[in-house]
């Protein structure tokens, strides 16, 4: 009888948690859940060799280091990379990210599928090298047949997960070594690593101010630039609209205000900019799912638990 190697690691820090559950799948390759409610954690030192790593974004929004510049994947978008050492340190702009990590330690897996299954001549490591030819990583953003094998490792049920597992893991090797690069052009859209600074000031800036209007023209001049690079680079960051980043920061906010005080609604409301109590509650809504009153009255006795 096979016995399931999972591991789980759990991170907490004052931004928020997270939980990484680790299967090993084959000598040297490692599939990993993430599921992550917080803006950064480390994961420890960081191991020196050679790695493919794969990630997968299903919700959220995932922050990627390479030395030229930042790379972000949102839902449905996937990355592979060639690593001279494993990511430690993982950033997450949105405060939430679900996906699935792939790392492979070339120095430890066979260099063909071929050795594990004689028909599957496919190298994971030429794969990477010819998809990552131009840039440190390759992405593909939204193709339905990536959508397809990780839709179903999301479902896979937890009876015969590593079988499965590693199924799928040779199923999307042998879809990507069949990628034309001539008609699939790379969408890396790195984003310059001066933008990202700005990008993540301003937002610092705005979750300072939630009490505030700040204006688009406003927040261009507290921050010299123009207002349409301002907007630009805030969404190669964020993935979303200023105006929009800031309702959700309010309401998660407000959120937080109705579990850990006694404060009224329509004083959270001015707390978060809002002077009509009517608008305030049809924007929690929104973003949350539940009215400000739904939410104290559901949620309230779930945080003492």
């Amino acid at each position: 009888m096979n016995v399931v190697e999972k591991k789980e690691f759990f991170y907490s820090n004052y931004t928020g948690d997270a939980v990484m559950t680790v299967y090993k799948v084959f000598p040297g390759v490692e599939l990993v859940y993430n599921s992550v409610h917080m803006n950064h954690f480390n994961r420890g030192e960081s191991t020196v060799g050679n790695y493919i790593e794969i990630h997968h974004c299903l919700e959220g929004r995932i922050e990627q280091e390479f030395n030229n510049g930042n790379l972000y994947l949102m839902p449905g978008d996937l990355s592979i990379a060639i690593r001279d050492k494993t990511m430690d340190a993982y950033i997450f702009p949105l405060h939430h990210y679900h996906g699935i990590t792939i790392a492979i330690d070339i120095n430890v897996f066979p260099k063909c599928f071929s050795e594990l299954l004689s028909d599957v001549f496919v190298e994971p490591l030429e794969v990477a090298r010819r998809l990552c030819q131009t840039e440190p990583f390759f992405v593909l953003r939204g193709e339905k047949y990536i959508e397809h094998i990780f839709s179903e490792i999301y479902d896979a049920p937890e009876k015969g997960r590593i079988g499965y597992f590693k199924v799928k893991i040779m199923e999307l090797f042998l879809m990507l070594n069949k990628i034309d690069l001539e008609q699939v052009k790379p969408a890396s859209n790195s984003v310059p690593r001066s933008n990202v600074i700005l990008a993540k000031e301003v937002a610092e800036f705005l979750s300072c101010n939630l009490n505030s209007h700040i204006t688009i023209l406003e927040l261009a001049k507290q921050f010299n630039v123009s207002p349409t690079h301002l907007k630009k680079i805030f969404k190669d960051v964020y993935g979303t609209p200023i105006y929009k980043y800031v309702r959700v920061q309010k309401m998660q906010l407000a959120a937080q205000l109705l579990l850990n005080t006694n404060c009224t609604i329509l004083q959270i409301a001015g707390d978060c900019g809002y002077t009509n109590s009517g608008k305030f509650s049809a924007a929690f809504k929104e973003v949350m799912g539940e009215t400000p009153f739904e939410y104290r009255k559901n949620h309230h006795n779930k945080e003492e638990m």
